[in-house]
C-alpha cells in the first residue's frame, strides 16, 4: 500500500480563501441582509444620467471598466471552482480505484484463507486425529513460542 494515497491536499482550504478573497460583507447589497442603502464598492464612480436620462462617454467608459474589472474577477473565480471540482473528480477515481484494488484484495485473500482451511480440514481427517487435537496442538506451539519470547 502506497502512501502516496495520502498526501491529498483537497483538505487543505487555501483554494476557498482564495476563493472569498476579496469579499466584503458590508460591500452586499442584499435587502435581506437589512443594508437598504446600496452604494459603490471603493474605488468605483456612481453613474448618474443628465436631465435627459443620457449617460456621458466618460462615464460609459467608466461603467465598461467597472464591468471589465468585475467581469475578470468573476472568471478568476469560475476557474477556481472549475479547477477544484476537477481536483474532487480527480480524487473521487482515485479513491474508486483504491477501493476497487482493496476489494480485489480481500477477496483473493479470502480465497487463499478459505482453501488452506479446506486443506487443514482434509488433512486433520486423514490423519485420524480429531480437530480438537490438533487446535490443541497449535495451542500448545502458541504457548511455547511465548514462553520462549518472555523468558
Amino acid at each position: 500500500m502506497s502512501s502516496s494515497r495520502f498526501t491529498s491536499t483537497l483538505h487543505q482550504r487555501d483554494a476557498r480563501t482564495q476563493l472569498f478573497d476579496g469579499y466584503d460583507v458590508s460591500r452586499s447589497s442584499s435587502p435581506s441582509l437589512g443594508n437598504s442603502s446600496i452604494g459603490t464598492p471603493s474605488g468605483f464612480r456612481a453613474a448618474t444620467p443628465n436631465s435627459r436620462g443620457q449617460y456621458s462617454d466618460s462615464v460609459m467608459s467608466g461603467l465598461e471598466s467597472q464591468n471589465e474589472h468585475q467581469m475578470e474577477g468573476l472568471t478568476a473565480r469560475v476557474r477556481l471552482l472549475k479547477d477544484i471540482t476537477v481536483k474532487i473528480g480527480e480524487e473521487v477515481r482515485d479513491s474508486t480505484k483504491f477501493m476497487g484494488n482493496l476489494e480485489n484484495g480481500f477477496d483473493s485473500t479470502r480465497l487463499r484463507l478459505k482453501g488452506t482451511y479446506n486443506r487443514m480440514m482434509r488433512m486433520a481427517e486423514r490423519s485420524g486425529v480429531g480437530w480438537r487435537v490438533w487446535a490443541g496442538f497449535f495451542c500448545f506451539v502458541v504457548l511455547l513460542f511465548f514462553w520462549v519470547w518472555k523468558f
